[in-house]
């Protein structure tokens, strides 16, 4: 039997969007400074590791012998790729749209309002702002209590930032909007080169893997709010498309999906994650994070939180105890590998965040934190390579820009380590 070429070895097909990369975070310069959150210069950085800058332009984009590199600038555009469309019949499939209507109008609300009427309480000036004429971010001033009888969504963009941020760490600014068109770009043609690859070829499913290098993290953003960096949740929108494509039934035939995982990595709970597949049957939601009795998001990731309805059971949360090493998380992953596959998914979107390194400084040490080291990352693509599945991954969190592009070469070797043991096993048996 001949030898299909895509089984020879394993490669990681890159999407992502070229703005910022200059490598000074000229991108997020109307982003108010945070001491931890440097998403632009965190995208530079593992673009560099992964070869980004040595490879060779081909046919299939920017190659190197392990990745492909696909600019969504680069890649053909449908209809649906306009600005509204992408808001309106893409993000509105796995957020409510009311929440993506106020994304949509809010910078330009805030910005068209006259100075006095901006409330003071509402506005993040960028460090060492100079111009006094210039539009500060916008940011909640409280946090509404949405559980309490009497509470909703008014018609002002006050009101409304009160409404759908859970934190005043995720400011509304200038150029932000843009950036995540791009972000959903990229989520979109990822899970269309997802089915691509199902439907024209017969290649094992770990012979290619996918990466969302997006702009922002995700994870944090839910059904109906924003908050911990995330606006909107890539990670659930590539699960849902890839179950139900946005393109007519007769373009992917047969190869779209019928049961998906999420697995989430990161640090931190995937809080908006859960929620928006809290009562979904089709979906698989597993996250190994922090205790969030220590750790953010404080309020979800309990271990009896399982989803409900059409969803109970469905939910796996995973928290670790404080300072958790490698010994204790391997134990984790693999649970949440045997119940995915006991779930019967066929595929994995893994929401890869760097902040369970022993060194990141968002942890809280004295409550929860963990210690994974390099090499442990190493050990985490092997694990994720042996689940047989086709696996995406999605950037979420990471929070040491010197480290981040080290740490995700590190899954994609493991990736690649799990696949050549693996093809070395089937070539002896055959």
């Amino acid at each position: 039997m001949d030898q299909n070429p895509y089984d020879t070895y394993s490669c990681a097909e890159v999407h992502y969007d070229e703005r910022g990369l200059e490598g000074d975070d000229s991108g997020q310069s109307a982003m108010p400074k945070d001491i931890y959150n440097a998403p632009y210069a965190r995208k530079g950085a593992i673009l560099r590791a992964l070869g980004w800058d040595t490879g060779v332009w081909g046919k299939r984009g920017m190659e190197t012998p392990y990745c492909i590199f696909k600019p969504v600038g680069l890649l053909p555009k449908r209809q649906y790729c306009a600005s509204d469309a992408l808001w309106l019949r893409i993000a509105s499939q796995v957020h409510d749209i009311e929440m993506i209507q106020y994304l949509r109008t809010a910078w330009e609300r805030w910005k068209g309002m006259p100075m006095k009427n901006r409330c003071k309480f509402f506005r993040r000036e960028k460090d060492g702002e100079s111009d006094p004429a210039a539009v500060p971010a916008l940011v909640p001033s409280n946090f509404a209590q949405r559980s309490e009888p009497g509470s909703k969504a008014g018609t002002d963009v006050h009101s409304q930032t009160n409404w759908y941020h859970t934190d005043d760490e995720t400011p509304i600014f200038e150029g932000l909007l843009e950036t995540l068109e791009s972000d959903i770009l990229v989520a979109l043609k990822t899970s269309e080169a997802m089915l691509r690859w199902r439907q024209n070829l017969k290649a094992r499913p770990q012979s290619r893997y996918f990466y969302s290098l997006v702009t922002h993290p995700g994870h944090h953003a839910g059904k109906s709010s924003i908050g911990g960096y995330c606006y909107v949740n890539i990670a659930a929108l590539i699960a849902h498309h890839i179950l139900h494509p946005a393109a007519p039934e007769e373009y992917y035939g047969q190869s779209k999906y019928e049961k998906v995982a999420i697995l989430d990595v990161d640090y931190h709970c995937g809080n908006g994650t859960i929620s928006i597949f809290w009562d979904r049957p089709d979906v698989f939601v597993a996250s190994i994070h922090a205790d969030p009795s220590g750790d953010y998001p404080w309020n979800s990731g309990f271990a009896d939180q399982i989803g409900e309805g059409a969803g109970e059971g469905k939910t796996l949360n995973l928290p670790l105890t404080p300072g958790a090493g490698w010994a204790e998380y391997e134990k984790a992953l693999r649970a949440a590998l045997a119940a995915i596959k006991d779930f019967g998914a066929e595929a994995i979107v893994v929401s890869l965040g760097l902040d369970t390194h022993r060194d990141v400084p968002v942890q809280e040490k004295a409550t929860a934190g963990m210690g994974l080291t390099s090499e442990d990352y190493f050990e985490m693509g092997k694990l994720l390579g042996g689940a047989n599945l086709q696996l995406a991954f999605v950037q979420e969190g990471g929070y040491q820009v010197a480290v981040a592009g080290q740490l995700v070469a590190q899954v994609f070797r493991g990736v690649e380590a799990e696949f050549n043991r693996t093809l070395s096993r089937k070539r002896r048996l055959d």
